[in-house]
């Protein structure tokens, strides 16, 4: 790590630190929004040293970040530098492996697996801030904004902006394509690799300092277009790398073999998935939500397990956070709502004509009034792997319902002594809107790991055991505003409360919920762990 700040040192003192310039059609929340999910990338080679910087886009919240690949080549490990506050220089937050190298697109994928100390981390625990992957596609005069880290920057974060300036097609997978853009924005050493982004915020491609024909198919500096790296991905070629496990400098080379195709890279592998239609206010199950039909197309993966998927997506490309109603299904690791579903195809040539998804509109988070615009899109990919087939994009607009009931557990006390007992203080954010005056019932539930009810014990009184004896805390209250909000709406659950005859420590989840009195619980709160030490 001293060798790595050492070599940004150097780097500072050559040109003083830029200042992120103003914009005048993104605001200062969309910088920020923008800011965050770029980072500064510093090379590192076998021998444990700095060999080149650049810049990369985390793409994803479980830390998959898309650079060129001419940044990535020549190093084996990977430090990730990421900005905590505008004006300061980035922080060495993560080291990240090299997972795709393409042969001939200036384009590479790593996975963000070690923290600072270089410790493994559990990529999908991550949730970091990302961009999302759209088909955005601009015309000749389009504003754009480049963002990422030149070598004149001093570690700090550099944004220019511009206009699309050339379009250039190129052919890739036998299709013609949008391949780069030329812009009269600065793009200097080291911003390659970074992002850009179009006045809505949506990603329009990487921007790219060219070092040779070689590496960037003869094309002149520019805009590598989200089109080329999708392309990328559905060829899903790349070069075998080392890989170094470990902290940098002190770890052992061990060979990784090229990421291919699961049948042995066959030429004419294909995956496809486009939305063809959605039915909106459809019914499912008793559900109301939307019904999207999709139609894809699996070319030389027979008996390969494949994994389809929707994901959502606010207009500005963020994720769409699940409720706290949502599935585990319907949730990927980092929250984001999605229905996913397994196929396998059962010939070389297999087509599914209608593929359809439901998605019920109770998933879509609570907490906001109005309609916004948002879009979903269809993924494809290995059972396993990264998606690596994407759809276009489907517009719509959601309006939210005008009553809503929130709850979130935001803290568990354990031996809080209260009316002379002793127990657990379970601490809630409660928020109701347009429901002024109507008697609400909120509580809490209590189950072990294994997801069993935990039963009250005999000596509890009624009102905390359901009617089949489990264990509960419940209340009763009347909102005085239509937008009411408590932070700190808490449950006292006695210890005396629990079964006995138990030993060594219980592990349990609670789980908040809310609803009209004398009426269903309809809205609850994620689970939040406890453990519970018997004598």
């Amino acid at each position: 790590m001293k060798k790595i700040l050492l070599f940004l040192l150097t780097l500072a003192l050559i040109v003083p630190g830029a200042a992120l310039a103003q914009s005048d059609t993104l605001s200062r929340s969309e910088i920020n929004r923008i800011s965050n999910s770029v980072v500064l990338i510093v090379g590192i080679d076998a021998n444990g040293d700095p060999s080149i910087t650049g810049s990369g886009t985390i793409i994803a919240p479980s830390g998959v970040i898309y650079t060129n690949r001419h940044v990535v080549e020549g190093s084996s490990d990977f430090a990730i530098f990421t900005l905590d506050q505008l004006g300061e220089p980035a922080k060495l937050t993560y080291f990240a492996s090299a997972t795709l190298i393409h042969p001939e697109v200036d384009f590479a994928e790593l996975q963000i697996d070690r923290d600072a100390d270089g410790n493994s981390i559990n990529a999908n625990g991550l949730n970091l801030p990302s961009i999302a992957l759209t088909n955005t596609q601009p015309d000749i005069g389009d504003r754009i904004f480049v963002f990422g880290y030149p070598d004149l920057g001093d570690a700090h974060l550099v944004m220019t902006s511009g206009s699309i300036t050339t379009i250039q097609n190129d052919s890739l997978n036998g299709e013609r394509i949008p391949f780069w853009y030329q812009t009269d924005a600065q793009i200097s050493p080291g911003n390659s690799g970074g992002l850009v982004v179009n006045a809505s915020g949506r990603m329009v491609g990487i921007p790219t300092q060219v070092v040779s024909e070689e590496r960037t198919l003869g094309r002149l500096a520019g805009i590598l277009s989200v089109t080329a790296i999708r392309g990328a991905l559905e060829s899903q070629q790349t070069l075998s790398l080392p890989q170094q496990v470990g902290t940098p400098g002190k770890t052992t080379i061990i060979p990784t073999p090229a990421v291919v195709n699961p049948q042995n890279n066959q030429a004419d592998q294909t995956l496809t998935i486009n939305i063809t239609s959605v039915e909106q206010n459809s019914t499912y199950n008793d559900a109301l939500g939307m019904m999207i039909h999709t139609s894809a197309e699996a070319i030389g993966y027979k008996d390969v397990p494949l994994r389809a998927a929707i994901f959502g997506y606010w207009q500005d490309g963020s994720a769409i956070i699940a409720n706290n109603r949502a599935s585990d299904s319907s949730r990927s690791g980092s929250g984001q709502l999605t229905v996913q579903q397994v196929v396998t195809p059962e010939f070389d040539d297999t087509i599914w004509d209608d593929m359809w998804f439901f998605l019920p509109y109770d998933y879509l988070p609570d907490g906001r009034t109005g309609t916004y615009p948002a879009f979903i899109e269809g993924q494809i990919g290995v059972d396993g792997q990264t998606f690596t087939t994407f759809s276009g994009d489907y517009a719509f607009d959601y309006t939210y319902a005008t009553q809503q009931l929130i709850i979130d557990v935001t803290n568990i006390e354990q031996n809080v002594e209260l009316n002379n007992q002793v127990g657990m203080k379970v601490h809630a954010h409660l928020t109701t809107l347009n429901y002024q005056g109507v008697l609400l019932r909120a509580g809490i539930f209590i189950y072990w790991a294994d997801g069993t009810s935990v039963l009250g014990a005999n000596s509890s009184p009624a009102e905390n055991r359901t009617t089949l004896g489990n264990l509960t805390v419940q209340d009763t209250f009347t909102p005085s505003y239509n937008d009411s909000e408590w932070n700190d709406y808490w449950f006292f659950l006695p210890y005396d409360y629990f079964p006995s005859g138990l030993q060594g420590a219980q592990d349990g989840y609670v789980v908040a919920e809310v609803g009209l009195d004398n009426g269903d619980f309809t809205s609850w709160s994620l689970p939040a762990d406890f453990t519970l030490n018997y004598n």
